[in-house]
């Protein structure tokens, strides 16, 4: 797809109300890998957005897997136990 093609699309998708993410959801669909990545820096450029922007973006979106697990919840900690909290044992 050449340059000029792409411009278009954008152009279009704009003119119908679509945002940046919206934009590149259409674009990675079918799209595995690596290749993901690479077609959100290149569109991102005809977006007007900088490689970390577009690739922030995405990452915001939930469109590229980020490099870190999701960190668990840590369990609710009992209050401590001070001498307001205790039982009246010593």
């Amino acid at each position: 797809m050449t340059t000029q093609s792409k411009l278009r699309l954008i152009e279009q998708a704009r003119r119908r109300g679509m945002s940046d993410a919206e934009i590149f959801h259409i674009i990675l669909q079918g799209v595995y890998g690596n290749r993901r990545r690479e077609l959100v820096v290149e569109w991102g450029e005809l977006l007007g957005l900088s490689a970390s922007d577009a690739l922030r973006l995405a990452y915001s979106v939930g469109l590229l897997p980020t490099a870190h697990p999701p960190k668990k919840r840590r369990r609710e900690t009992l209050p401590d136990k001070g001498p307001e909290n205790t039982s009246g044992r010593t």
